[in-house]
């Protein structure tokens, strides 16, 4: 079944975009986090923006050329905030405990360490 999704509709999503410094190619790199090869470069970083604009308007336009799936950007309106999580009865002992001395609901304790963890992945 041919996609019925346009290239109007993939340049609206909410891509990942990276950009990255090269010392070895001295300019700036440019990706985009969910279409694998999806890249480009730049002298500046406005340049390497724009260019990863063009780079991603080519891969769209290709992969609907060639009726080629397209991974698309996660959605916020996709999560409601609940999570399953099963651990073991010994974790979930140690969490419940290390919450109750904290004086924080086992939720509050692994939101925050969530939140560490990110925050950490960010930097």
């Amino acid at each position: 079944m041919k996609n019925k999704k346009n290239l109007e509709y993939y340049l609206s999503l909410p891509w990942t975009y990276k950009f990255e410094w090269s010392d070895i190619d001295n300019c700036y790199v440019a990706s985009i986090a969910e279409l694998k090869g999806c890249m480009s470069d730049g002298d500046t970083l406005e340049e390497a923006q724009a260019m990863i604009q063009d780079a991603l308007k080519s891969y769209i336009m290709c992969s609907l050329q060639y009726n080629d799936e397209i991974p698309e950007p996660l959605k916020h309106s996709d999560f409601k905030g609940n999570i399953t999580y099963r651990t073991t009865p010994e974790k979930h002992y140690q969490i419940a405990k290390k919450a109750k001395n904290s004086n924080k609901t086992i939720n509050r304790l692994i939101d925050e360490a969530i939140e560490n963890y990110l925050d950490k992945e960010a930097s």
